[in-house]
Order: structure tokens, then C-alpha cells, then sequence
């Protein structure tokens, strides 16, 4: 759930774009990109903030093309990462290696719908060796559709934080989008661990 320093937080993040003009959407953009590879902290709070920030369905306009350019730059860069970085990744990722380099497009699109660790989850698939770019490239754009309903969530904060509409238009817009993310993020990683379950008994 969010909380009010979360709140806070986006209001505050708000006027730091506010205050670069023109230029806020372009340089949150880029931001968005950068977090493809770089482990920067926050990069669900950053979705969350592009639909407070910007509304929908601006804010998945910008949001969308950016995660799927940074997550395709940050598997070219894990063709290449070297095997003593590759084994600093998260466990939870490491776990998935042998399902996701046998499952194919179906493994892969799970883990595009399931959140997990942004920058990290790239570098990791682009570490398979087995795994080709345009099948990572095609789950991803897929997957990352489900950013549209973190987008949403943040536009209907703002609309909250500002009171727009009744109380009950709020609690359902908010409740619903809200719950709407968590199936989609439990489906995904249960799928996933009966996936690696079923593989790690084959072995």
C-alpha cells in the first residue's frame, strides 16, 4: 500500500519536475531508461509518480517506450557482464535460471509480469546466454503493459490528493487498481515457482 510519506514524497517529486518546465517529461523519460540498468531505488515508485505526475494517459506515454528502451539496453549490457558480477545478482533471480533458459517465451513473459528487482531482472536475462534478444524484446513489450495500471493507480492519487470526485469514485478507482496489480504480480510469480519447481524436478 502507500503510504502518506509516499504521498509526500510524489507532491514533493511533483515540483521538481514542475520546476524544469518543458523539459520535466523528456528528463523523466530519460531517467526511466537509465533505471533499466542502473540499480537505481524506486523504480516502482517512479511508475507510480509518472501517473500522479503526469496523469493517464500521458504518463504511460512516457513510461512505457522508456522502460522497454532501458530494459533492451540493460540486456545488451548483460551479453557482456562478466561471470563474478553475474553471480552478485539476487537469489530469487539465480533460482530461475534453469526454468527460464528451458521455458522460452512463456517463462519470460511471466517474469515480465511479475515485479521484481528492475534494473537487476534485466541484466540477469540478458546473462543466458540461451535467451534471444528479439524473444526478450517481444516478452518484455508485452509484459510491460501491466505498467499501464501502476500508471493509472498514481493518476487517481492525484485526483485523490487534489479531491476530485466523491469519496466512493476515489475508494474504487484507487481500491480497484490496487488490487487489479496484485493479482496480476501473485498470478505471475506463482506461475514462476511452479515453473522452477516443476524444472528442478526434472533435473
Amino acid at each position: 500500500m502507500v503510504s502518506v510519506h509516499d504521498l509526500v514524497s510524489l507532491e514533493q517529486l511533483a515540483s521538481y519536475v514542475e520546476w524544469f518546465g518543458p523539459m520535466g517529461p523528456p528528463l523523466y523519460s530519460l531517467l526511466l531508461v537509465i533505471s533499466g540498468f542502473v540499480p537505481l531505488p524506486g523504480f516502482g515508485v517512479l511508475i507510480l509518480a509518472a501517473g500522479f505526475l503526469f496523469g493517464f494517459p500521458l504518463g504511460i506515454a512516457i513510461v512505457y517506450p522508456s522502460a522497454v528502451l532501458g530494459s533492451c539496453l540493460a540486456f545488451k549490457v548483460g551479453r557482456s557482464l562478466p561471470e563474478r558480477y553475474r553471480q552478485r545478482l539476487p537469489k530469487v533471480l539465480l533460482d530461475l535460471q534453469g526454468a527460464v533458459h528451458q521455458g522460452g517465451f512463456t517463462v519470460l513473459l511471466l517474469l515480465r509480469l511479475t515485479p521484481m528487482p528492475f534494473a537487476f531482472s534485466n541484466l540477469f536475462l540478458g546473462s543466458i546466454r540461451g535467451i534471444p534478444f528479439m524473444r526478450y524484446a517481444c516478452a518484455t513489450a508485452l509484459g510491460f503493459l501491466r505498467l499501464s495500471a501502476n500508471v493509472f493507480l498514481g493518476s487517481q492519487m492525484a485526483r485523490a490528493a487534489e479531491g476530485q470526485g466523491s469519496t466512493m469514485e476515489r475508494a474504487i478507482g484507487i481500491g480497484g487498481t490496487v488490487a487489479f496489480v496484485a493479482v496480476i504480480g501473485n498470478v505471475g510469480r506463482l506461475m514462476l515457482k511452479r515453473r522452477a519447481a516443476a524444472h528442478a524436478h526434472t533435473e
